[in-house]
């Protein structure tokens, strides 16, 4: 096995792994950093961002995980990051209360990948185990070409401290190979359980107006976002549909491809009782299903900042599966985490 990543030196800061690319790494990450540690971020993903998710193929751009947030999802710590380039407000959604939405552009990833400049990231990287032993942490990696083609076998460390943001039932898998250490972590990641959802991206090589969010159509379908309505997206007719949790988990075991046709009638007949141009919509330019199997939280952790580490060791854990199930969460449990293991390795030296 190739080693990743040398011991510090006695006059540098502690390193430490931080494991997940999505919100609450990215703003852990970043107060690590500017607290002067060396911090490395492994995510066996191609791109940052978690559900924060973007994917463009085919000139077009579909935002198929979180498609907009609130201001007041932002923590106190990090609000003047509202004030950034990267964020812009967008009115077309004032369901949930008075103040307009939030997008990141050119595309919601943008956020993630924003808030994580500076950090030394390694995408494509999967953690298949922790290892702790001489009081430091090594991962056991593998680096792979694509999501199913193994590259090479590969370890990095050590680390002084590992931060876990994967979802919950991912994240006890890896605390469990560390046991007796961690066991309270476990115990709280492996209550967790979620509500699946699939996202079913379409479009077009033609133009239409079209509402730029349906809320609720079906009773297949929670949310329909028109992706050209948004800031800064390509002017091409395309949508993320959202399927309703209850009908995801119902179907989750369908192919992808024919969780999409179905879902393609479903929006057909939507649009065109919105008075969207019926010809041509049942033959998409791009059709395709992404399953979030971990998406919807039924059963958080309910982890205070203080139990999100480790009593015995300067293991810690993040993500919106904490506490709250939202962007503010992500982010929230993020600084906490990076709090905790600050005060950690500070009380040691």
């Amino acid at each position: 096995m190739k080693r990743i990543g040398g011991r510090r030196g006695l006059a540098k800061k502690a390193e430490i792994l931080i494991i997940g690319s999505g919100l609450a790494g990215m703003s852990a990450g970043q107060f690590l950093n500017a607290s002067g540690y060396q911090v490395t971020i492994l995510d066996k993903g191609f791109r940052c961002g978690g559900r924060y998710a973007t994917r463009r193929i085919d000139d077009f751009s579909f935002d198929h995980g979180t498609p907009y947030f609130k201001p007041s999802q932002i923590p106190g710590d990090l609000k003047n990051i509202l004030s950034e380039p990267y964020l812009k407000g967008w009115p077309e959604d004032l369901s949930e209360n008075a103040k307009a939405s939030i997008v990141s552009i050119p595309a919601m990833r943008s956020f993630p990948e924003e808030l994580g400049r500076g950090l030394d990231i390694r995408q494509g990287i999967h953690v298949e185990k922790l290892n702790f032993r001489d009081d430091v942490f090594f991962a056991e990696t593998v680096e792979t070409s694509s999501k199913d083609t193994p590259m090479s076998d590969e370890f990095s460390g050590p680390f002084d401290a590992v931060l876990l943001t994967a979802p919950g039932p991912q994240t006890a898998d890896l605390i469990e190979g560390l046991l007796p250490i961690g066991s309270d972590l476990l115990k709280a990641a492996r209550k967790v359980t979620y509500t699946p959802q699939f996202s079913v991206l379409v479009g077009y090589d033609f133009l239409s107006d079209a509402p730029s969010i349906i809320h609720n159509p079906t009773s297949k379908i929670a949310k329909i976002v028109n992706q050209a309505k948004k800031p800064e997206r390509p002017e091409k007719l395309a949508f993320v549909v959202f399927c309703s949790p209850e009908w995801s988990l119902k179907n989750l075991d369908k192919p992808k491809g024919e969780v999409a046709e179905i879902i393609l009638k479903d929006l057909e007949n939507i649009l065109s009782e919105y008075g969207v141009a019926v010809d041509g919509l049942g033959d998409p330019a791009y059709l395709a299903a992404h399953s979030w199997r971990y998406c919807r939280l039924k059963n958080p952790a309910g982890l205070s900042p203080e139990a999100q580490l480790d009593s015995t060791s300067t293991i810690a854990v993040a993500g919106d599966w904490i506490m709250l199930p939202d962007t503010y969460g992500a982010l929230l449990s993020g600084i906490n985490a990076a709090r905790q293991i600050e005060t950690k390795l500070n009380n040691r030296s």
